[in-house]
C-alpha cells in the first residue's frame, strides 16, 4: 500500500470539527447522567412496600425490570460518549496532518508556478501533486503548459520533496482518522446494543410496566429545572434528522421556516441595489430588526450577532443579480459538455470557484451551506433542490433564519459551544463572525479583519436594532 496520498482523499476533514463531536459525547453523556437521576425513584420504590397486580407478577417486580431498562440506555449513552470523545482527539490530529500536507502542497505549487501556467481545463483542476508527477515524467496532458522545452531540474529535488512531504502529511491524516472513525463505529455498534428492547419479558402483564414506567416519567417531568436537562449554550430543542434524499423536494427545515417568516412584515432587500453607506446598512438592519430578531430567537443567538454579521454582509457594492451572474458563469464553466476552455475555480476574480460556493442572498450564504442548514444533502442535490435552496437564499426573510441557523451551527464548533446565548463576550461573538467569513480558514487575515470589523460596527448596529 503506498504510503502517500492526495488532497482530494482528505479533503473532507475541512468540514470535521472536532469541538463538535464533543459537543455530541457532552449531549450523550448528558443524556446518561439524567437517566441516573430519574431512575433513581425507582431504585427506592424496590424497597418499598409491594402489591399484587395479577396474581404471578408485583409490581415491584415490574418497577425493577422498568430500572433496569433505564440502567442499560445510561450505559449505553456512556459508552457513546466515550467513543465519540476518543474520535474527537483522533480528528484533532488528522486535521494537524492536513494542515502540514496543505501548506507542503501550496510551496509545492508556487514551485511549479516558476515553471509553467496551466491553460487547460484538465491541468487547472489537477491537485499540484498530481501537476508535479506529470512535470518530471515529461509526458502528459501538463506538457502544454508551457515550452515543451521547459527545463525543471532545478526544481527538482525541492519539488520532489515538498511532492513527498505533503502526501505524507495527506497519507497520515487520512491513515489516523480512518482508524479512529472504524473504532469509533464500533464501539457505538456495541453502545446501541446495549439500548433495550422495550419488551416484556416472562409474559408479565404489559399494565404493571406501564405503570412502573409512568412512575419513572413522572419522576423525569419533575427533573426538568435540573441543569441536566440540557447543555448550556445549545439553545431551543430540535427533531434532527439525517439529509433528505432525492426523492424529498421541500426538507422538513425549509416548510418550519416558511411557516415562521409567513408572519413577519416584509423585508427590505439588496438584490438591485447595494447598501454601500453606513447609513443604508442602518436603514436596512432598521426595516427588518423583527425578522432579525426572529431570526436570533429561533437559533438561540443573541440578536446583535446575527444583525453585526447581517451589518457586514449587506454592505458593498454588489447587488443581488450580480450573485446569479457568478452562478450561471460557474455553472456554465463546470458543465459536463465543457464549453468553457477555463475551470469554474480558475474564472478571473471573484467569479472564480465552485458553482455551489457562490453566496445568495442579501446576509451571503453559500449555496452549499444553505443546503445543509435546509437539510439537503450538497452532495447529491437535485437540480430543483437546488432551485429551492437557491430561492431561499435570495429571500430575505427565509434568508435571515438560514443564516442564524448557520452562526448556531458555528457556535456548536467552537471551544465555548456551552455558553449561554446571553453570555457571549464580544470576542467569542468575533470570533463566530470571523468563522462565518472564512470558514476552516477563520483564522487568516482576511476572516480576522472581518471580525474586527464586526466588532467595530457593533455601537451602530445595537442602535439600528431599536
Amino acid at each position: 500500500m503506498s504510503s502517500l496520498s492526495y488532497h482530494k482523499d482528505v479533503q473532507f476533514l475541512e468540514e470535521c470539527s472536532p469541538p463538535l463531536v464533543e459537543r455530541n459525547a457532552a449531549e450523550f453523556r448528558r443524556l446518561r447522567d439524567l437517566l441516573v437521576q430519574v431512575g433513581e425513584p425507582a431504585r427506592r420504590a424496590e424497597t418499598g412496600t409491594q402489591w399484587q397486580s395479577d396474581g404471578s407478577h408485583t409490581y415491584t417486580g415490574r418497577l425493577a425490570e422498568a430500572r433496569q431498562l433505564v440502567t442499560h440506555m445510561a450505559e449505553g449513552y456512556d459508552k457513546a460518549a466515550s467513543a465519540l470523545n476518543a474520535y474527537a482527539v483522533a480528528l484533532t490530529t488528522a486535521k494537524s496532518h492536513y494542515g502540514n500536507g496543505k501548506r507542503s502542497e501550496r510551496a509545492l505549487a508556487a514551485l511549479i508556478g516558476t515553471k509553467g501556467t496551466a491553460i487547460t481545463r484538465t491541468a487547472q483542476e489537477a491537485e499540484p501533486m498530481q501537476q508535479w508527477e506529470d512535470m518530471r515524467a515529461t509526458t502528459g496532458f501538463l506538457d502544454g503548459l508551457a515550452e515543451l522545452t521547459m527545463d525543471v531540474d532545478d526544481i527538482r529535488d525541492e519539488a520532489n520533496r515538498l511532492h513527498d512531504a505533503a502526501g505524507g502529511d495527506f497519507h497520515l491524516a487520512k491513515t489516523v482518522e480512518q482508524e479512529a472513525r472504524s473504532t469509533c463505529v464500533h464501539a457505538l455498534k456495541q453502545a446501541y446494543e446495549l439500548l433495550p428492547e422495550f419488551k416484556l419479558k416472562g409474559g408479565g402483564s404489559r399494565p404493571d410496566l406501564y405503570a412502573a414506567m409512568a412512575d419513572i416519567r413522572r419522576e423525569a417531568a419533575e427533573a426538568r429545572t435540573s441543569p441536566l436537562t440540557h447543555l448550556p449554550g445549545s439553545g431551543p430543542k430540535r427533531e434532527m434528522s439525517g439529509p433528505v434524499g432525492p426523492d424529498t423536494l421541500i426538507s422538513p427545515q425549509l416548510q418550519d421556516i416558511r411557516m415562521r417568516v409567513a408572519g413577519l412584515p416584509d423585508a427590505a432587500d439588496t438584490y438591485w441595489m447595494p447598501n454601500f453607506t453606513d447609513g443604508m446598512r442602518a436603514d436596512w438592519i432598521s426595516q427588518n430588526k423583527e425578522i432579525l430578531r426572529a431570526a436570533a430567537a429561533h437559533a438561540g443567538l443573541p440578536e446583535d450577532l446575527v444583525a453585526g454579521v447581517a451589518w457586514q454582509e449587506v454592505g458593498g457594492f454588489q447587488p443581488g443579480f450580480a450573485d446569479d451572474l457568478t452562478g450561471a458563469l460557474r455553472e456554465q464553466a463546470e458543465a459536463p459538455w465543457g464549453l468553457s476552455p477555463i475551470a469554474a475555480k480558475n474564472l478571473p476574480d471573484r467569479l472564480g470557484g465552485a458553482s455551489d460556493e457562490t453566496s445568495y442572498g442579501p446576509i451571503a450564504i453559500q449555496l452549499r451551506r444553505g443546503a445543509e442548514v435546509l437539510g439537503y444533502d450538497p452532495q447529491h442535490l437535485t437540480e430543483q433542490q437546488r432551485g429551492l435552496v437557491e430561492q431561499a437564499l435570495q429571500d430575505p426573510k427565509q434568508n435571515a433564519f438560514i443564516a442564524g441557523a448557520y452562526l448556531a451551527q458555528i457556535k456548536a464548533e467552537t471551544s465555548f459551544a456551552d455558553v449561554p446565548a446571553d453570555q457571549l463576550t464580544e470576542a467569542q461573538k468575533r470570533e463566530i463572525a470571523a468563522r462565518y467569513n472564512g470558514g476552516p480558514y477563520w483564522d487568516l487575515g482576511k476572516a480576522q479583519g472581518y471580525g474586527d470589523r464586526f466588532v467595530d460596527d457593533l455601537g451602530r448596529v445595537k442602535e439600528a436594532m431599536r
